[in-house]
C-alpha cells in the first residue's frame, strides 16, 4: 500500500526517525549550546567594556580645580 496514494489524504511519513535517539547526544548538545551561550555573552560583556573603556574620562576645565 502507497502511503501517498490512500483516498483519505496524504501521510507524511519521517525518515529522520526520533529524534533523541541516545541520552549522551543530549548531553553532548546541551554542553555544546551553553558553551556557544557563554561565548556570546563574554563578546557582549568585551563589546561594552571596548566602548565604555575607548574613550578617556573628559578632564575637568583648570579653572574649576582652582577656586
Amino acid at each position: 500500500m502507497c502511503l501517498c496514494c490512500t483516498e483519505d489524504e496524504a501521510i507524511q511519513v519521517s525518515a529522520e526517525g526520533p529524534r533523541w535517539q541516545h541520552p549522551s547526544d543530549v548531553t553532548e548538545r546541551q554542553s555544546r549550546d551553553k558553551r556557544i551561550e557563554n561565548m556570546k555573552n563574554l563578546r557582549k560583556e568585551k563589546r561594552k567594556f571596548n566602548k565604555r573603556f575607548a574613550r578617556p574620562a573628559p578632564l575637568p576645565e583648570p579653572g574649576l580645580l582652582w577656586t
